[in-house]
């Protein structure tokens, strides 16, 4: 069974604007990481029979080709070298999201598209017959440059594979993946780290290293779940040291400042007053006059 808690984030291959991506390789290698992605995924990999495919928590010996989507972050996946004997396999990956059918997932000759994704939540591996009939239509998809004749093709294919009654469900209805309380560990891990190293400096890629997943994400997650960004919850963590020891010695503010994680003074000065809403000399002045 794989270790839920090796689950990562995976960079997704699109790009800022696209909605498809279609990427093709021969490769001895397996990833082997168990993660994630915030698209749907089309896989076609030929000549890996004997390797290990992972998806939620189900762990198959793949056979010689093998045709899987899976729904965008429903469902860990990954394909590991399991007793795969051969020197190299072939890979055909298509990512895309729900945006690449806008305007058009409402009309009625899309509803079997619409199923298929629906029933990609659990992943679909698809029958031997429908892998070998649709194995050219993806070689071409791969090699044409043209976005439009892809998108086409794309469509095509699609709609193909919903014609596929002996396509089987991977995962079943009663498998649960409790992402956002995996995401919340990260989170409090990562807040942990800043409390402990706070009065040092603190990179995002340490950060993102300490959890194994990558930076981009946990930018976003960080602030999703936090409503601040990393760097301001940083400061934020470092200045209420700072209050407390303006409030609580005799200290002078450039050293608290240093000691607390902010070198440079005017950097400091210029945090400070933002957070609290005054300097840090009327801050401990304020404080001064409230006690007597």
């Amino acid at each position: 069974m794989p270790q839920m808690k090796n689950i990562v984030s995976a960079l997704s291959p699109l790009k800022p604007g696209e909605c498809l991506s279609v990427q093709s390789e021969v490769s001895d290698r397996f990833a082997g990481t168990i993660h994630y992605q915030e698209d749907y995924e089309l896989h076609l990999i030929e000549g890996a029979a004997g390797a290990k495919r992972i998806v939620g928590d189900r762990i198959t010996t793949i056979s010689d080709a093998e045709l899987v989507l899976i729904a965008q972050s429903n469902l860990p996946h990954a394909w590991m070298r399991g007793r795969c004997a051969k020197g190299s396999h072939t890979v055909i990956e298509v990512h895309f999201r729900e945006e690449l059918f806008a305007g058009i997932a409402d009309k009625l000759c899309f509803d079997g598209i619409r199923h298929l994704l629906e029933l990609a939540a659990s992943g679909l591996v698809f029958s031997p017959a429908m892998t070998a009939r649709i194995r050219q239509d993806l070689i071409y998809l791969s090699a044409t440059q043209d976005k439009l004749q892809q998108y086409t093709l794309f469509l095509n294919i699609l709609n193909r594979l919903t014609e596929d009654t002996a396509a089987e469900r991977i995962v079943g209805p009663g498998y649960v993946w409790d992402r956002d309380s995996q995401d919340s560990q990260s989170i409090a891990t990562v807040k942990d780290y800043i409390f402990a190293h706070y009065n040092e400096e603190i990179y995002l890629k340490t950060l993102a290293d300490l959890v194994g997943v990558e930076e981009q994400w946990l930018s976003a997650r960080f602030k999703y779940k936090t409503g601040n960004t990393i760097n301001d919850y940083i400061n934020q963590v470092r200045l209420s040291h700072v209050a407390r020891r303006l409030m609580n010695t005799e200290d002078p503010v450039a050293t608290i400042a240093n000691e607390c994680g902010f070198p440079n003074l005017a950097n400091f000065n210029r945090h400070f007053k933002r957070i609290k809403g005054t300097t840090p000399v009327a801050f401990r002045r304020e404080y001064r006059t409230a006690k007597i």
